[in-house]
């Protein structure tokens, strides 16, 4: 289902822009290319009325009534397209219609995220640090963690970072005076994986 891994920020951006182009037109037009009861009241009448002349062999008859065969299986896949996505609020729904009950979702464990591999400090030509690691399996994000202290003690370490990429992640919010020990994990929706090596960020001098 979207957006269900996305980590905070991605779910903001991706909610906004939706809600941009989420008009109500647009939403009237999706409506709009679902049947309506009374228009598939009258696909079922009109393949009702045809199978006799289909049963009949007649070629003009088995022509239109093939035609109508496509219209009301294209009528009921969209139907049962929306009753499954409603489902997630009713469930009775599918069942309701006759199109049987909603699959119960079996939960497939996802794996295990992984400590970062390879991760790296470069600089870009304005000497701004970014920071790169190998794409961990299953991740849906990073956040690299900076410290200018003692890094034993937890109240020490600060987010600088986060990214839905793996590479050039721009580092700010640390003070470049100092010396700044960085790590970095993966994200899953709001749920970390394991630390990374650390890497030293040298003062600008």
């Amino acid at each position: 289902m979207p957006y269900t891994d996305a980590t905070h920020a991605e779910l903001v951006a991706k909610s906004a822009a939706l809600a941009q182009a989420f008009t109500p037109e647009l939403r009237a037009y999706i409506l709009s290319l679902f049947p309506t009861s009374e228009g598939f009241s009258e696909l079922s009448n009109r393949l009702e009325e045809g199978y006799p002349g289909f049963l009949k062999g007649d070629p003009e008859k088995v022509k239109e009534f093939e035609a109508h065969c496509k219209e009301v299986t294209s009528a009921v896949s969209l139907i049962d397209t929306l009753a499954k996505a409603v489902s997630v609020k009713d469930p009775a729904v599918p069942e309701t219609l006759g199109l049987g009950k909603a699959p119960e979702k079996t939960a497939h464990a996802a794996p295990p995220l992984t400590a970062p591999q390879g991760f790296k400090v470069l600089y870009d030509e304005n000497g701004q640090p970014l920071a790169s690691v190998i794409k961990v399996p299953g991740a849906k994000g990073y956040q690299v963690w900076s410290c200018d202290g003692d890094r034993s003690i937890e109240a020490n370490w600060k987010l600088v970072a986060s990214s839905s990429n793996c590479r050039r992640i721009v580092i700010t919010g640390v003070n470049r005076s100092k010396h700044n020990i960085l790590k970095v994990r993966a994200m899953r929706g709001n749920k970390p994986g394991p630390w990374s090596n650390f890497v030293g960020l040298d003062p600008n001098i």
